[in-house]
């Protein structure tokens, strides 16, 4: 699971995640200088959301539930995996509040990554929805290469 962080003084995004020898990190992408801190840290923590969303597809997987009837637990999971090919969309597109009210997915990984489009909606920098769509893709393509039936 990917943890992302803020670093204040470089004014940087940064993702981290341990290899069990210690930690590694890298460059998510430089906000403008103007952005503020508390809207950067709103944002790590969206994106780590997703991050443990996206994983927990691979450690809960739907095999292990026992059952994939329909309303199971198992049947759960499986759907919930079947939405990776939507979350790209889902920060691209976020489901943003309209007439006082507002679309919530009941997925997790889908609502997660509709939390992590609107913070970059109220950031408003295309560098960096760039920077973190990319990241995003790079985090589903790891726990796609951890495939569990």
């Amino acid at each position: 699971m990917t943890r992302y962080c803020v670093d204040p003084d470089r004014r940087e995004l940064i993702a981290t995640w341990g290899t069990g020898q210690g930690d590694l990190a890298t460059r998510i992408a430089i906000p403008p200088a103007d952005t503020e801190t508390s809207a950067l840290l709103s944002l790590a923590r969206s994106l780590g959301q997703l991050s443990d969303a996206v994983w927990r597809t691979y450690t809960h997987p739907a095999s292990a539930a026992g059952s994939l009837q329909p309303n199971s637990e198992g049947r759960r999971r499986e759907q919930e995996r079947g939405h990776f090919g939507e979350v790209v969309d889902a920060i691209a597109k976020p489901n943003l509040p309209s007439g006082g009210s507002m679309v919530v997915s009941y997925s997790l990984l889908i609502e997660s990554a509709n939390r992590v489009g609107r913070a970059l909606h109220e950031l408003a920098d295309p560098a960096l929805t760039e920077a973190v769509l990319a990241e995003a893709a790079t985090e589903l393509a790891a726990r796609r290469k951890r495939r569990t039936r």
